[in-house]
């Protein structure tokens, strides 16, 4: 824990209270690979949320995740998933398609000396799929991006005793979310690193800063907010908690 970060700073919030959680602190969740049973592990054992990137595992690797998860710790964790992939048309995205927007960026790879990658049809696993063994194997929290899934999926984890968590860049997104009746809901900042989460708008759009963006979330919806984007000490911790958040999540620090 940073050295800037007092008891008095992680005192009790609506989030650790949600959770169970005896820091109001999450782990980012790294997709791509990025993510492993042994970080949640000592995250969640530490007292915060431990988080795995799920979103490239296919349904019967993402039971055997949970099942590995909770070999591991008694204390919650989340899994988190997206629930759209692609943008308008990436769904189907071929190699003419393909061909052309390398074209474009071809000069930028030529420059750094590294190769073009090689065209791969779209080949995630589709979330209704994913979702399906997420509910079956319920862990204790269910994290995602990128939209909000259909009130069935919400209302199963509800009778699961599964909370969950959506992500929002946008005051729309957050009252959205809560209207589709989440737990809580991440607003992630301009700041925040990896992927621009939004699904009303563009990510172009959708870039209010962390800081400004938990004020306003926190006076427009009810439930419990967490900040995301630009957090990695104790004083940015206690500086998101103080502006209205419940709590935080840091990415970039844990990846070292």
């Amino acid at each position: 824990m940073s050295p800037h970060l007092d008891s008095a700073s992680c005192s009790r919030t609506r989030l650790t209270d949600l959770l169970d959680l005896q820091y109001p602190i999450i782990q980012g969740p790294f997709g791509g690979g990025l993510s492993s049973v042994e970080l949640v592990k000592i995250v969640s054992n530490a007292g915060g949320l431990g988080s795995f990137g799920a979103v490239d595992l296919w349904p019967q690797e993402i039971e055997s995740l949970v099942h590995s998860l909770q070999g591991v710790t008694s204390k919650p964790f989340a899994v988190n998933l997206w629930v759209t992939d692609s943008d308008p048309g990436g769904e189907t995205l071929d190699r003419a398609e393909y061909d052309r927007q390398m074209t474009r960026l071809k000069p930028f790879y030529d420059e750094l000396g590294v190769s073009l990658p090689e065209f791969s049809p779209n080949q995630l696993p589709a979330f209704e799929d994913q979702i399906e063994a997420l509910m079956e194997a319920r862990p204790p929290v269910f994290s995602f991006v990128f939209g909000v899934p259909s009130s069935r999926i919400l209302q199963a984890c509800r009778e699961r005793g599964i909370r969950t968590l959506g992500t929002a860049t946008t005051v729309q997104e957050a009252r959205a979310l809560e209207a589709a009746g989440v737990d809580g809901i991440v607003v992630s900042g301009a700041e925040a690193g990896g992927h621009r989460a939004s699904f009303l708008r563009s990510a172009e759009e959708s870039l209010t800063g962390t800081f400004a963006l938990v004020q306003l979330a926190a006076a427009a919806v009810r439930v419990p907010i967490v900040a995301a984007g630009g957090i990695a000490t104790g004083r940015g911790i206690k500086a998101a908690l103080t502006l209205g958040a419940s709590g935080v999540q840091i990415g970039t620090a844990f990846l070292a």
